[in-house]
């Protein structure tokens, strides 16, 4: 998937998330702040290829503010993922259960992220800092996940040639889908909002998401030819 395919999704999640979800919900604050936003075109192409600490903690910096009004302390950044593409060799999805000591996963237990920024994530949450993933996983059962980084298992690392960026070499982590809770469950634990209230939002996110954003098998893969 090309570069602007995937900022197109990304842009489609964030919209249907806002519009059914955060839209709703008057007690909590939604706010954009992120680096594709408020950085422009020219510094992010001069940062584009530096590997420092600092330009990592820029291009990776939670794009989103989430702040609860009736409890202001209860704060935390928040970052949109979108994963359409799952893993398909059986060779890659043993080894990543063998390393994690796991007796078996399937492609549909795994998610993705790029390592740069999943690691910036766990830096920032080591200095104190909330940092919330909300991961829409079109190939999952429960399609819409979030939790705080420190909860979010990861399974496996290494250099791999992703299903999204065909050719180049991206650093990916894999995690457990399976670990993470729902929006739904995320929103009213952490939040404590009635899930009741919330499910309707979050059925009708997950059911717009499907029509937009469904599974993308990698051309490869036995499952595009089901």
């Amino acid at each position: 998937m090309r570069f602007q395919d995937r900022t197109d999704a990304s842009d489609t999640l964030i919209r249907i998330v806002k519009q059914h979800i955060w839209d709703n919900l008057s007690d909590l604050y939604h706010v954009e702040m992120g680096y594709e936003t408020h950085i422009p075109d020219r510094v992010r192409e001069a940062l584009r290829y530096v590997r420092t600490a600092t330009a990592r903690h820029v291009r990776y910096a939670p794009d989103f503010l989430v702040v609860d009004s009736r409890n202001p302390d209860n704060v935390y950044l928040l970052e949109y993922k979108c994963t359409q593409t799952p893993l398909f060799s059986s060779r890659r999805i043993n080894q990543i259960a063998r390393g994690a000591n796991r007796d078996s996963l399937s492609w549909e237990d795994i998610g993705q992220c790029e390592s740069e920024a999943f690691d910036n994530y766990a830096s920032l949450n080591e200095i104190g800092i909330r940092v919330a993933i909300l991961n829409y996983i079109a190939y999952h059962d429960r399609l819409l996940l979030c939790d705080f980084i420190e909860n979010i298992e990861e399974l496996h690392r290494d250099q791999v040639t992703s299903a999204t960026q065909r050719g180049s070499r991206t650093p990916f982590v894999n995690f457990d889908a399976n670990a993470m809770r729902t929006l739904q469950t995320f929103l009213a634990e952490t939040h404590e909002i009635p899930s009741s209230s919330i499910a309707p939002l979050f059925e009708a996110a997950c059911s717009e998401l499907q029509q937009h954003l469904s599974t993308k098998h990698h051309p490869r893969s036995p499952y595009a030819r089901t």
